[in-house]
């Protein structure tokens, strides 16, 4: 009841004060306007130096996550400033201390959601991309054992494929063409962009091997059977680790049932004394 008087004595202050000082009213709002314009070019600028490639690989500029992180903390706020509320209609006796942590909690949760969401969905996005980048250097591979050139086998197998990760591969060799660059300088580039170590690191020896005049395919398959592997490795890993959250369940209903059959025995014991 005191969050809820509090909340309405600062409505009602703030009421008289637009209706006796209207041009200071004016003049405060102004100022406001232009302090908040400033924190939201801070905000999409932390946005793009801390969220750089994690952007980039999901397709947000900037501005977007900063209006999706402000909706959602607003959302939040309204959601814990109604909780509050409801809980002082019910006659649960909240503290104003409580009351403004809660309301503080929400709206930072708010907050930070897109960032988690965003974060999880570059790294499920940079685990496609790497499948489906050992499945091409697979096809270049087999091109190349057919007799077909360097550059006409990476054409030819990133034409073969389609989703958002061969359409990546696809740009980047167009504009390497355009350019007049090293495909794989401009594959390296799309690593460094969306933060795909494995693919820049791919690049950077094959790239490595052609100029020296090493076997391309061996470094290719190696490559290949490399990244296939580590993502073989990451989905058993996952797997494992589902396997073990799935036992959680059954230790918590064997700690019930054995609760509910010691319970009389226990109630027993303690009425005895």
């Amino acid at each position: 009841m005191i969050a809820l008087l509090v909340v309405c004595g600062a409505l009602v202050g703030l009421g008289v004060f637009v209706i006796v000082r209207p041009g200071l009213f004016a003049q405060q709002v102004l100022r406001f306007r232009g302090q908040l314009e400033h924190g939201m070019i801070w905000l999409v600028r932390r946005a793009q130096i801390q969220h750089r490639a994690d952007l980039a690989i999901v397709g947000y500029l900037a501005t977007d996550m900063v209006t999706r992180k402000l909706t959602t903390m607003f959302i939040a706020s309204v959601a814990a400033f109604g909780l509050i509320i409801l809980l002082n209609l019910i006659s649960v006796q909240v503290s104003l201390i409580f009351s403004i942590t809660i309301f503080i909690s929400c709206a930072a949760v708010g907050f930070f959601w897109p960032d988690s969401q965003v974060r999880a969905k570059a790294k499920t996005r940079r685990q496609d991309f790497l499948h489906a980048f050992s499945s091409y250097l697979d096809l270049v591979n087999v091109l190349l054992a057919g007799g077909a050139g360097t550059e006409t086998a990476l054409i030819a197998a990133a034409e073969a494929g389609d989703g958002w990760s061969f359409a990546e591969i696809r740009s980047a060799l167009t504009r390497a063409r355009s350019s007049r660059r090293s495909p794989w300088v401009e594959l390296a580039t799309l690593g460094t962009t969306y933060n795909i170590a494995e693919l820049a690191e791919v690049a950077g020896s094959v790239q490595l091997a052609g100029e020296h005049g090493a076997r391309i395919r061996l470094s290719l398959s190696a490559r290949a059977d490399s990244l296939r592997n580590r993502h073989m490795g990451e989905i058993e890993a996952e797997a494992q680790s589902a396997t073990e959250r799935m036992g959680i369940p059954m230790v918590l209903l064997f700690i019930a049932f054995i609760a509910l059959i010691g319970y009389p025995a226990v109630n027993l014991v303690v009425s005895s004394f």
